[in-house]
This record gives structure tokens, C-alpha cells and sequence, in this order.
């Protein structure tokens, strides 16, 4: 049997994209963003959706480590340390 991408779920942003392609992959999950690459080259085209791919043979796994990022807010929390990770960056910065 030949295991072929199924899309798992879209998004707005590529950072969110990246976000939850992360998630997936620290679960031991491939995945596969695609569309960023549109959204980055042609930023004026409306309605141009993100999507996460994965094997479907990984897609249950996939959906239930997605839904449980969203119950808990994981995705959250990397924005905010992302954020305080970048604030501490530019405090570094000479004046």
C-alpha cells in the first residue's frame, strides 16, 4: 500500500503552519507545509490558505496532538517566548 499526504489542517500564517509542523514533529510525525511558499511570493492573493500535511497513516495521531496544542494553548506559549526571547535580543543591542 502506497501511504499518500493528507492534509491535516490549514491555517492564515505560515508561522502558524510552523508552529504546529513543530508540534507534529517533536511527536515523531513528518509533515509537510504547504503554501507557504505562494503566500511568501505573492502576498496580494486573498484566500490563500496554509496547509499541514502527514502520512495517512500518522493522521489520527496527527489530529489528536493538534487538538490537544489547542486545548492546552502550547501555541501560546511558544508566542510568548518567542516574544521574550526577541525583547531580550533587541535589549542586547547597543544604542
Amino acid at each position: 500500500m502506497e501511504d499518500r499526504l493528507v492534509t491535516v489542517a490549514e491555517f492564515d500564517t505560515t508561522f502558524e503552519a510552523e508552529l504546529a509542523r513543530m508540534h507534529l514533529e517533536n511527536e515523531d510525525i513528518e509533515t509537510v507545509v504547504v503554501g507557504g511558499d505562494l503566500v511568501a511570493n505573492m502576498p496580494t492573493m486573498p484566500v490563500v490558505r496554509i496547509e499541514l500535511q502527514v502520512f495517512e497513516k500518522d493522521l489520527e495521531r496527527a489530529l489528536s496532538v493538534l487538538e490537544s496544542v489547542e486545548e492546552t494553548g502550547a501555541n501560546e506559549d511558544l508566542d510568548e517566548d518567542f516574544d521574550m526571547d526577541f525583547d531580550e535580543e533587541e535589549s542586547d543591542q547597543p544604542q
